[in-house]
């Protein structure tokens, strides 16, 4: 595969629509259509998604599935983040990736290792790896086009971090989750993964079941959940294989496991952590107050349902509704606030008094969001929301405004 011709042809197309480019079938000898249709479409992709890749016109890009299921250049970074934690200042810590894929993580964990081992079976993705640490001078990565089983069990090597992200789509596309469903099977090569590393970095999807995985990986230090631009994309769970889960930010006695939520966007971010297992006491509303507050995705996920309260000073409505409520505006609590203008009857006739259009949201409510939408024959959109849900085991409906930003 001559990727530096597909990139050169590529790259003079880059504003032609690559369907139309297809269809046409007037290729050059030598170039395969559907690799220039992927270059031009990456590079599209890449102005938001890898900005740091699409600096450098000369970056291959794979197909798009393997597009769509690499990290991000912002998560990306985080994982990076993480790793110059672990390191503590070692100059020869070393990673392997054993799934490597589009090679974004690895190019950039690379950068906070002295050396760095790419492993991927698909020879087209490999060969694009190879391309591309050329092309950004990253003279401390090494290509192996192996599976990563057989690969491991003949290194002799002892690597500082061990990272694996499992395929999530089954044999007829189906998404999975537990990671005793993805490939490779994380768990199994456990055994093998505590002889070769001190530590294990394993990315998870966002619909991961935490306490389940904790629980089957053994030896968890810290787990990150990490949303980008307000939306989780990945579960991260760090494992101390040496011995005792040793969190990589704390002395290796202290056993404890850290939660750190994590949402990242252009310009900003927001974190905070807490104790696995040790949460703080819920304190519950007994009436609506005049702010209502949404967590973000990553405490939804994480649900540090009583630790919020303490860290904004806020109630929660109830026991599985995941709402907040003030008197006080609470200007930097993470997610969406609403002012509450006044509680109306969900039905029909109360609500066609004050509304013909509002957005709807549905939270511990026996009724869908489009159920409710039906009965209350309500348009989409607007500044106005309906928010249906449980206040101290009342079901309740509010008419709220969203605050600004």
């Amino acid at each position: 595969m001559n990727l530096i011709d597909h990139i050169d042809y590529a790259r003079r197309h880059r504003n032609d629509d690559p369907v139309k480019l297809l269809l046409k079938g007037q290729f050059p000898q030598g170039l395969n259509p559907q690799r220039v249709a992927d270059q031009i479409e990456g590079m599209a992709m890449a102005a938001s998604k890898w900005p740091l890749l699409a600096q450098n016109p000369d970056i291959a890009y794979p197909c798009r599935l393997s597009r769509e299921q690499s990290s991000s250049d912002t998560s990306a970074r985080y994982k990076a983040e993480i790793v110059s934690k672990l390191k503590s200042g070692d100059p020869t810590f070393s990673i392997a990736d054993l799934t490597g894929g589009m090679g974004v993580d690895s190019l950039m964990l690379a950068q906070r290792a002295a050396r760095l081992d790419y492993v991927e079976k698909d020879a087209e993705l490999c060969a694009i790896m190879e391309h591309n640490k050329g092309v950004l001078g990253l003279d401390n990565v090494t290509c192996h086009n192996r599976d990563c089983q057989t690969w491991l069990k003949g290194v002799s090597n002892r690597y500082g971090l061990i990272f694996i992200d499992p395929a999530r789509r089954g044999q007829h596309g189906q998404k999975l989750v537990d990671l005793a469903d993805c490939q490779p099977n994380v768990l199994e090569l456990m055994p093998l993964l505590k002889e070769k590393s001190e530590y294990l970095m394993v990315k998870a999807s966002p619909m991961i079941d935490i306490d389940r995985s904790i629980q089957q990986l053994g030896n968890v230090a810290e787990v990150h959940i990490v949303a980008v631009n307000h939306e989780c994309k990945e579960v991260l769970f760090v494992c101390g294989l040496a011995g005792t889960n040793c969190p990589a930010t704390a002395p290796c006695q202290n056993t404890t496991i850290k939660v750190n939520c994590i949402d990242l966007w252009s310009g900003g971010s927001w974190r905070n952590e807490f104790v696995y297992g040790n949460h703080a006491p819920a304190k519950y509303a007994s009436e609506i107050r005049r702010y209502l507050y949404e967590p973000n995705a990553t405490l939804m996920k994480g649900a540090p349902w009583g630790e919020i309260c303490q860290w904004y000073d806020v109630e929660k409505l109830d026991r599985n509704t995941h709402l907040y409520t003030s008197e006080k505006p609470i200007a930097d609590f993470p997610g969406r606030r609403f002012e509450v203008i006044k509680e109306l009857r969900l039905n029909r006739k109360a609500i066609g008094r004050e509304l013909s259009q509002a957005n709807i949201v549905v939270r511990n409510y026996p009724a869908d969001t489009s159920t409710l939408r039906r009965q209350l024959q309500l348009s989409d959109g607007g500044n106005d929301f309906i928010i249906a849900t449980t206040l101290h085991g009342a079901k309740k409906g509010f008419w709220c405004k969203r605050c600004s930003p």
